[in-house]
């Protein structure tokens, strides 16, 4: 953890309020702070102030030093953002919590077992980047109010806007105020890896966010006279210009569409790397030839444009993101939406903004799309994590240029007949879609490269001929499902990866031919023309690895 030190102005609530101003000239150590934060009689705390100013950072240190220290008996830690709604903040803490919320239940019924679950417990929640406008908020997320649990619980959120200090209510406010000069120029210094001296007086302004990008900006640049040139073209005065001047110096065009790409994903969830770098692939961004994934993260890390939340997950932090997003519309990018839907969505109208589309984790029950509202930009459309169980039938009728296709942990039944039009499919992604038991209507797909069905447990069947047609299959994965036999894969002669494993279902046979006569040996049907491609170059069958 950066060790720069952060200027704060502190108000208290009591009975009677009153206010402490720290002045700027007065620093405060980070031990200091997260001990203003942790403060016993402070049961609601709410860091306020503009964005980039690390009122995340300050809170998640905090979180972690309660947690070292083991002084609550419950840590929840909820990610939000400007569009997230009551319900799904609700279901975050009951997930942090492992409260089973199954799929149906009422978001009424889940606070109330939230408020059973915490009631005897002395818990710590933060609630990052929140934008409520609900009175009796805590009450509304079934979290029990503090102040008339009597047990040391605490809650802090971090916002943006003060319309949260009054649904909030809150004890401690704590406003972080900008850095030093030389604490600006120390931070910089920190993370460009070189000792230099700048005046940062007029691009930075103290904002940590600023330093961090400008260190982006700069990190590729050998010399302190190019340094101060650069520093000289900046001429700006806020986080926001500051991200579009690092989003231009990022090294190739490459790396600006795999930052755009970062819009499509949730804004109140970390990105999986994995995921990421995948889709990345899979879009033809990045390739092994010219660079791979993990290049181009590295590049995206080092100029401040996303950073790390954990091992394995990355953030772009949400001024960053509200920066990029009209550079992300104008490249095509339309990004995951501020808004939940009710019923359906009438998907033309998203489909004029741009050819790739994201719909994760929305609401929406049904997803209609009118045959006559012909969307030829399409070509990526993301429904990951939607609960829609319906796709009306005609609706990818409307998006027949459609290169990638995302139903992955959705509540879907059967594909629609229209999936047949999508004739320039090259990937379609089922994963985890745990009600699906037949996939059919896809033998006209004479494109498809990739066909991800895993863990589709109900998942029996796959549709007699199928495959008959796509040549240029490269990975078919059925694994951890209950799929018995396969059609024929004779035509699939670019096949490169079949995966399935952990398929109890699956067709095999028992044979005693071997030398050892106590040994029986069982081997999977495999469906005719797997051994003919002669392509085959991983054949994953049996337990997972991971079993």
């Amino acid at each position: 953890m950066t060790s720069y030190l952060i200027c704060y102005q502190e108000s208290e609530r009591h009975l009677l309020t009153t206010t402490i101003t720290i002045p700027r000239s007065r620093l405060s150590s980070l031990q200091d702070m997260f001990c203003l934060v942790l403060r016993p009689e402070g049961e609601v705390v709410v860091i306020e102030g503009i964005g980039g100013l690390a009122k995340t950072w300050v809170a998640k240190g905090a979180f972690e030093t309660a947690r070292n220290s083991n002084r609550f008996d419950n840590y929840i830690w909820v990610s939000l953002s400007r569009g997230c709604s009551l319900r799904r903040c609700i279901k975050k803490i009951a997930t942090c919590l492992l409260i089973d919320i199954g799929e149906e239940l009422l978001s009424s019924r889940i606070s109330v077992m939230i408020k059973e679950h915490l009631a005897r417990r002395k818990f710590l929640l933060v609630l990052d980047n929140a934008y409520f406008v609900e009175e009796n908020i805590l009450m509304n997320l079934g979290i029990p109010h503090p102040r008339e649990q009597s047990l040391g619980s605490k809650v802090i959120v971090t916002t943006r806007t003060r319309r949260v200090l009054s649904v909030m209510e809150p004890d401690i406010i704590i406003s972080p105020q900008p850095l030093t000069d030389q604490a600006s120029c120390d931070l910089l210094c920190e993370k460009i890896g070189k000792d230099i001296r700048l005046d940062l007086s007029n691009c930075c302004f103290g904002i940590p966010l600023s330093v961090i990008l400008l260190a982006g900006a700069l990190c590729d640049v050998p010399t302190q006279e190019e340094f101060s040139k650069l520093i000289s073209e900046v001429h700006v005065a806020s986080a926001n210009r500051l991200v579009n001047f690092g989003y231009s110096q990022l090294p190739s065009d490459t790396a600006r569409h795999c930052s755009l790409y970062c819009l499509l994903f949730p804004d109140d969830e970390a990105i999986s790397v994995k995921d990421l770098i995948f889709f990345w692939k899979l879009e033809g961004i990045t390739d092994e030839a010219n660079c791979t994934g993990r290049e181009i993260l590295h590049v995206l890390l080092k100029h401040g444009l996303i950073h790390f939340e954990g091992d394995d997950h990355i953030r772009m932090h949400d001024v960053i993101r509200e920066t990029l997003s009209q550079l992300g519309r104008d490249n095509g990018y339309v990004e995951q939406p501020q808004w939940d839907f009710d019923d359906y969505i009438q998907f033309e109208h998203l489909a004029k903004l741009g050819g790739k589309i994201s719909l994760m984790n929305t609401k929406m029950e049904e997803l209609h799309g009118s045959p006559s509202a012909e969307c030829f930009s399409t070509s990526t459309l993301l429904l990951r994590g939607n609960r829609h169980r319906t796709i009306s039938e005609e609706f990818f009728c409307c998006v027949q240029m459609l290169r990638v296709l995302d139903l992955s942990f959705t509540r879907i039944i059967i594909l629609p007949q229209s999936i047949s039009s999508l004739f320039y499919l090259r990937s379609l992604l089922l994963v985890g879609c745990g009600h699906l038991e037949k996939i059919q209507h896809i033998s006209s797909l004479e494109m498809l490269e990739i066909l991800d069905a895993s863990s589709c447990g109900s998942l029996k069947r796959v549709e007699c001929g199928s495959f008959d047609r796509m040549r240029v299959l490269k990975i078919l994965d059925l694994s951890r499902t209950s799929i018995a036999c396969l059609p024929s894969l004779a035509a699939c002669v670019g096949l490169q990866q079949l995966i399935l494993h952990d398929c109890p279902c699956l067709e095999s046979q028992q044979t005693t031919e071997t030398n050892d006569k106590s040994c029986n040996a069982i081997f999977v049907k495999f469906p005719y023309g797997v051994s003919k491609t002669g392509a085959v170059r991983n054949v994953q069958i049996g337990a997972s690895m991971e079993d």
